[in-house]
């Protein structure tokens, strides 16, 4: 029998004279840099990050098959060289250079299939939506619900009623047929102290629910009602007498009972399926009042729903809907300039670190994918990536408002420009009170050249809260755009000075308008440009606008490039595709220069985000 040591010392003689020690090295090498390349890859071009993970895993699987590769079909000199030895060859070092080049090469082949292979695994897998599906929901009713009235007289119960809403409002708004007014309209409404068909008729609905909290021994008893605001008749009433240490737990069995009940009582809608949720506990007072104030949509509110957001992930740490909506908290502020103490860069990675986070926490939250498919819009990640977000984000929650309004956005992206102006104004009749719905209209209306609903939207967002001045600023633009400068450059803009300043040249004050643009230029040189409460940004894309209407394109180009190095939102997209930069599109300078700018800035991000994980 053969000595054991001897036949060791002869298999590995001969993995070295076939080299599949050499190809082993290598495959690890050279596996670890297409890793390596992956990762980038997916950061450069938007892939979804488990790409990496396919990728890593068909290299691993490709291992196996590059060594018997190696041992099978390695060409060596002779027949008698392929049995076993304990010496090479004498011509072995001639061998080796001659066939090591093959060997690599088979290496590299090895490694190539492996990773196309996986590539193309994932690829097609399964169908991937490359664009949001055709809207087509069909109201058959429409319903409100209100706030629940606080009548225990204690304050501290003032969130109770608050929860409850927000459960129905976000179980009846995950029905397609049921047109569910968003929780901020009702709010706005509801503090107007309308009677239930003024409501009715300020809402554009026709069933109300409404209620009230009140202390019934050691308990509160919560009364609910439902109205049809045509007639007047109460179709259903109900109560239901909870501890008051049980309560948030108890308001998601209220919400179930109280959809079961609509979807009875409403001819055409089917009962959805009701999933379960980590409970808020007493972190739900926070984060109610957060998202009251993100829907106001200033300054202020956006630093009070933050820290509210904050407080309630300190209290909840495992509550989905918290990182969502901070989330989609700090890409609004970027969107809206508003100096929220926090570096434009570091709030987008934040942004898509909490929106990852949601989603990992609760796959079925509409608001996750809502909140990221947002982000990726407003900052320029690939179309298909941001059209399966908000594809995701609909089919679970229909008629959220937000959701049609941040996927119109999505829509103009891929040229589906009726579809995006549909789905703009189906948020609105989801949320008549809401100034962001507005406002995204306008936007909207700005870039397709729409001058006069791009006005009226601008107005009546101004109407709705008049301190957000990004509104005023859309009405002044496409006044400009229309012809119309002398009615621009009326408008207070607050820290749009710049743009007052094309308003003014516009109209023929070009002193004037000079003026306010040398000024600019020298504070901005000596370091004392500062916002109240908003960004440079806004300065520097003013400017932006403001040389690209006079066909400048080297300080256009200059001035668009410093809004994207302090945000990644720097140039809104929408007015960057307007008629605002006709002048100086075609400029190669400009063109080549801002589409290398905006191909790096979701890669940058999502980069950063690594840190926020």
């Amino acid at each position: 029998m053969a000595d054991p040591r001897s036949q060791i010392s002869h298999l590995f003689a001969e993995l070295r004279r076939r080299k599949v020690i050499r190809v082993g090295m290598t495959y690890c090498i050279v596996g670890f840099a297409v890793i390596e390349a992956a990762d980038v890859i997916v950061e450069t071009l938007s892939f979804p990050p488990p790409f990496v993970a396919y990728v890593i895993v068909a290299i691993f699987l490709g291992f196996p098959i590059a060594i018997v590769l190696a041992w099978s079909y390695d060409v060596v000199p002779d027949a008698e060289s392929r049995q076993l030895c304990s010496e090479p060859p004498a011509d072995y070092d001639i061998a080796v250079n001659k066939n090591s080049g093959r060997t690599l090469a088979r290496v590299a082949i090895a490694i190539a299939v492996t990773v196309v292979a996986a590539v193309t695994w994932y690829e097609f897998r399964g169908p991937a939506p490359a664009a949001p599906a055709p809207i087509s929901i069909q109201y058959v009713d429409s319903i409100a619900v209100m706030p629940l009235d606080n009548l225990t007289g204690d304050p501290a119960y003032d969130h109770v009623g608050g929860g409850i809403t927000e459960e129905i409002i976000m179980h009846l708004a995950s029905i397609p047929p049921l047109k569910v007014i968003s929780r901020h309209s009702v709010q706005a409404a509801a503090r107007k102290g309308l009677t239930i068909p003024q409501l009715a008729n300020a809402l554009n609905v026709r069933h109300i629910i409404e209620g009230s909290i009140r202390l019934h021994g050691d308990n509160l008893r919560i009364s609910l009602q439902h109205i049809d605001a045509e007639s007047g008749a109460q179709l259903w009433a109900d109560n239901f007498v909870v501890a008051p240490d049980e309560v948030v737990e108890r308001q998601e069995d209220i919400a179930n009972d109280t959809t079961t009940k609509v979807v009875e009582l409403i001819p055409g809608l089917t009962l959805p399926e009701f999933s379960t949720h980590v409970e808020l506990g007493r972190g739900q007072e926070a984060y109610l009042s957060g998202k009251r104030w993100l829907g106001q949509r200033t300054g202020e509110g956006f630093r009070h729903a933050i820290t509210d957001f904050q407080q309630t992930i300190a209290l909840n740490p495992g509550y989905a809907p918290a990182y969502a909506d901070l989330s989609s908290a700090y890409s609004l502020a970027m969107f809206y300039r508003y100096d929220v103490g926090i570096d434009s860069y570091a709030l987008a990675a934040q942004a898509l670190a909490f929106a990852d986070h949601s989603i990992a926490l609760d796959a079925n939250l509409a608001a996750g994918y809502a909140a990221r498919g947002y982000l990726g819009a407003l900052i320029g990640q690939s179309a298909p990536a941001v059209a399966a977000d908000f594809s995701r984000a609909a089919s679970l929650q229909p008629n959220a408002a937000s959701i049609p309004s941040w996927r119109a956005r999505s829509l103009a992206q891929l040229g589906r420009f009726d579809e995006a102006v549909a789905e703009a104004n189906r948020a609105i009749e989801l949320d008549p009170l809401s100034p962001a719905r507005q406002i995204a209209l306008a936007e909207l209306s700005l870039q397709i050249g729409d001058y006069n609903q791009a006005i009226s939207s601008a107005q009546l967002a101004t109407a709705l809260e008049p301190r957000i001045f990004r509104a005023r600023a859309i009405e002044a633009r496409a006044l400009l755009l229309s012809g119309k400068a002398e009615r621009c450059a009326r408008l207070l803009l607050g820290p749009h000075h710049v743009l007052r300043a094309s308003c003014l040249e516009a109209s023929g004050r070009s002193n004037e308008a000079q003026a306010i643009i040398d000024k600019t230029l020298a504070d901005i040189r000596s370091g004392k440009l500062r916002g109240d409460g908003v960004t440079n940004v806004i300065v520097f894309e003013d400017l932006a606008i403001d040389f690209a209407l006079r066909g400048d394109a080297g300080n256009a180009l200059f001035w668009a490039a410093r809004a994207y190095a302090a945000s990644p939102a720097g140039v809104e997209i929408r007015n960057l595709e307007s008629a605002l930069f006709d002048k100086v599109r075609d400029d190669p300078d400009f063109a080549h220069a801002i589409a290398a700018i905006r191909g790096d800035l979701y890669g940058r991000v999502q980069r950063d985000s690594r840190k926020y994980r």
